[in-house]
């Protein structure tokens, strides 16, 4: 019994060992089979992925005679480049005129794009590789025919109006790259200061920043790129061929500003005719031929003007027609008095309609060519354009017009000024800066913030009016020595009443500056300023309970807004008009126009700490009288 149960033992012993190195065995597998597992895992999760992004994936897809765009950093999903047979590439005229050229004007009456430099027109038909250069901007003045390698402008199948772009590029800041391979073509519109970096090593730039997100393009040891975004550890990158995508950081040398420049390019100049100094310019009001007799006595009592601005001009209908008061003997008188004559033209006939007119190629030739006829028989030195009914739809060919005049002024050595409205987000589609750049000047009209119809009473011109204008027209790069900042010598007595239901009614009539000194006198009034408008202001109340307002321009109003012309350097200043100004604004305003900017500002700084002390003398009067009554009251309160 002794040995069997010996042998049991050993048999079960040996039953365990085996059992539990099957055990270690099935462990060891297990063990294997998950760290092989987490190792492929690992290997998965951080090894960058090297499937590459379809370019039709990227671009999106497009028709066997098309490419995609980039236009700087933006894909185009919407308007396609066409190519054409030979292999050159065109770029819809839609895209060039919203986002790279204006100039090249589409004439839709003449079936041909318009383009014009400082001084000559090309009529560029659709289908030709030859074009008409006119030496000018009238039918009558000299041209010649020019000859082009391609097609310059086409049509699709689709009837889409396209640009050659090579043609494109001769007069315009942009370079491109096209890549036949991937189909599409990179237009690259800005330049100046950038920000950059090199790749240190190769590098894959991927759609998105991730190692799993697919490549669309490779980058060399030494290609450059612009960075346009950075985030930990990627950096979102614009390439040379136009692949805009993310890379790793630590594949590129850390980003800088660099200048790109345009090498190779110049581009089309728009010579001025500017003024020796500052303009100080006055319109006239003309309303009959009549009125330019008057002319000697209006402008006695005047100084410190260098221009006059006679509103001699009208178009009369859609054909272009133009009518004239002008008088040679007022030109002649004028320039004795040292003053040059700027012979302004209207729209305001209600016999034509702005959108029909400037639409007309042969309307616009023919409104430049009276024009430019009166001021050769008048001896003219300038052509202000007063266009006031400018519609959206307007924008495109009233800046053609503007541009095609440009070229007879230049020719003819007129200065040529064109009126402008303060920009806000309703007047926007006005091309201001591109109208600058053709023209001398632009005026700002400065005035009418609050007009005929305005649902409230206030300042026909407060300061913070003109000055918010005067800051937004520069930094949309109007040319502070191209500016004229206009102010009025006008001003609006405002009446707010109720009617016999109670509601309320506003109504208000255009004052003089002598107009409102004998309202003033009629109910011994004193006005008092107002530091918010920079103006004297007035309030009273009729008898028949009419609340009576009046935001009063004077020579202390008037300084204060020529002060902007001299703080920033601006061109000029206008006034509207002759006729509504008493004699005490001349002086004020001609020493205020000579200041340099310096003093200009030093004399702002001293008015504006002047209005802070005097509206703190006026909190602390109000403060005190209030406790004064508080105090005549107490004992009567007790009682």
């Amino acid at each position: 019994m002794d040995n069997m149960d010996r042998d049991t033992k050993r048999s079960e012993r040996t039953a365990r060992r085996k059992k539990q190195l099957r055990a270690r065995v099935l462990l060891l597998i297990l063990l294997f089979i998950l760290g092989t597992a987490a190792a492929v895992f690992l290997i998965l999760r951080f090894t960058p992925t090297s499937r590459r992004m379809p370019y039709e994936e990227y671009f999106g897809p497009v028709k066997e005679n098309e490419a995609a765009i980039v236009l700087q950093d933006q894909i185009l999903t919407d308007q396609y480049a066409m190519i054409s047979d030979s292999g050159a590439v065109y770029l819809p005229h839609s895209l060039v005129r919203d986002s790279l050229n204006e100039r090249f004007f589409w004439d839709e009456e003449n079936a041909q794009i318009l383009f014009t430099t400082a001084l000559q027109t090309f009529e560029i038909p659709v289908g030709s590789d030859s074009y008409t250069v006119i030496d000018g901007a009238l039918p009558d003045d000299s041209s010649s025919k020019a000859q082009y390698d391609d097609v310059i402008a086409l049509r699709g199948s689709d009837d889409t109006l396209y640009l050659n772009l090579d043609f494109l590029a001769q007069y315009t800041d942009i370079d491109y790259v096209f890549e036949e391979s991937t189909k599409h073509v990179f237009i690259r519109t800005q330049w100046g200061n950038m920000l950059t970096a090199e790749a240190s090593k190769e590098a894959a730039v991927r759609y998105r920043g991730g190692i799993k997100s697919p490549i669309v393009a490779d980058l060399l040891k030494g290609d450059q790129v612009i960075v346009l975004e950075q985030e930990d550890h990627w950096l979102k990158v614009l390439t040379q061929n136009g692949f805009i995508g993310w890379v790793k950081s630590n594949r590129m040398t850390e980003p800088a500003q660099v200048s790109l420049e345009h090498e190779g390019f110049t581009p089309v100049e728009y010579p001025s005719v500017p003024m020796d100094g500052k303009v100080s310019l006055i319109w006239h009001m003309i309303s009959t031929t009549q009125d330019n007799k008057a002319f000697p006595d209006d402008i006695a009592s005047m100084s410190g003007i260098n221009v006059i601005s006679p509103t001699w001009f009208a178009l009369t209908d859609n054909e272009g027609n133009v009518e004239s008061l002008g008088s040679r003997t007022y030109v002649e008188e004028a320039h004795r008095q040292g003053l040059q004559v700027w012979g302004l033209v209207n729209d305001f006939s209600p016999d034509m309609d702005n959108s029909v007119m400037l639409a007309s190629t042969q309307a616009r030739r023919n409104c430049i060519s009276q024009l430019a006829g009166y001021a050769t028989t008048l001896g003219l030195d300038g052509i202000n354009i007063d266009f006031e009914h400018i519609d959206p739809g307007d924008a495109f060919t009233y800046t053609e017009f503007v541009r095609e005049i440009s070229i007879v002024c230049r020719k003819l050595g007129l200065v040529l000024s064109v009126d402008t409205y303060p920009p806000y987000d309703f007047n926007a589609y006005l091309n201001r800066p591109e109208i600058a750049a053709v023209s001398d000047y632009l005026i700002n009209m400065g005035y009418d913030e609050h007009y005929v119809g305005s649902e409230s009473a206030g300042s026909v011109a407060s300061l913070g009016y003109e000055e918010g204008a005067i800051n937004n027209l520069l930094l949309m790069g109007v040319p502070a020595d191209k500016l004229i900042s206009a102010i009025p010598f006008y001003t609006r007595i405002w009446y707010t009443s109720r009617d016999t239901e109670g509601n309320t009614c506003i109504n208000s009539e255009e004052l003089s500056m002598n107009a409102v000194r004998a309202t003033l006198e009629s109910w011994n009034l004193t006005p008092t300023w107002d530091p918010v408008t920079a103006q004297n202001y007035i309030a009273w109340n009729t008898d028949d309970g009419v609340l009576c307002e009046i935001w009063i321009e004077d020579a202390a109003s008037l300084e204060r807004k020529a002060l902007l012309v001299s703080a920033n350097d601006l061109g000029g200043c206008a006034i509207w008009a002759l006729g509504f100004q008493d004699d005490t604004v001349w002086d004020v305003l001609s020493q205020t126009l000579s200041l340099t900017e310096e003093e200009a500002s030093a004399r702002i700084k001293t008015l504006e700490e002047q209005d802070l002390a005097a509206a703190a003398g006026s909190a602390e009067a109000a403060t005190q009288t209030e406790a004064d009554t508080e105090a005549e009251d107490g004992p009567q309160a007790a009682a």
